[in-house]
């Protein structure tokens, strides 16, 4: 009998800590970027992902999907956070992207382990918002190399519109 109880506690105490570590993601990120001035809402578009999720899906070589990157300590990525989520409400999106917040990751240790993962360098993003999109395991773009064909759709006035990145994964690959 006492066993039965132990792993009925021990059940209980997983369900638990699952439960309270996903809907933990879902605040922190609203925490955090609404601590640095982004204007969301607590139910908002941004599905966090980390790095080991990002490698694990990359494993799946018929997946395809995209992820924006950015930093709160960043005024221009607070200002992209505000504005994606302000396009989103007023296209009525009330999917998903999947957003990895860079803000502890900028070590150069963190880093590397990133490149080695991922094979994305995020030493080469700027302050801005910037998006990764996947195609059956390896990059297809990266609005950080701002020169290459594939980004070059995105740009308005020399810029790449982060907003015209958006409405593209919004389309095409969203989450699901």
């Amino acid at each position: 009998m006492k066993k039965i109880v132990a792993y009925l506690s021990a059940f209980i105490l997983i369900i638990v800590g699952t439960l309270s570590l996903s809907s933990c993601s879902k605040k922190s990120f609203y925490s955090e970027w609404n601590k640095a001035g982004a204007n969301i809402e607590k139910d908002n578009m941004f599905e966090m992902i980390t790095v080991d999720e990002i490698e694990s899906k990359l494993g799946n070589k018929e997946e395809s999907f995209a992820v924006f990157f950015g930093s709160s300590n960043d005024s221009q990525s607070v200002k992209d956070v505000s504005a994606m989520q302000y396009t989103a409400d007023v296209k009525n999106y009330e999917g998903k992207v999947y957003f990895l917040t860079t803000t502890k990751l900028k070590t150069q240790s963190k880093m590397k382990e990133i490149k080695e993962k991922i094979k994305v360098d995020i030493s080469d993003m700027d302050a801005s918002v910037q998006c990764v999109l996947f195609e059956k395991g390896k990059v297809e773009f990266n609005t950080s190399k701002k020169d290459s064909d594939e980004v070059k759709k995105f740009k308005i006035d020399e810029e790449i519109s982060i907003i015209a990145v958006l409405e593209y994964v919004i389309e095409y690959y969203p989450v699901k």
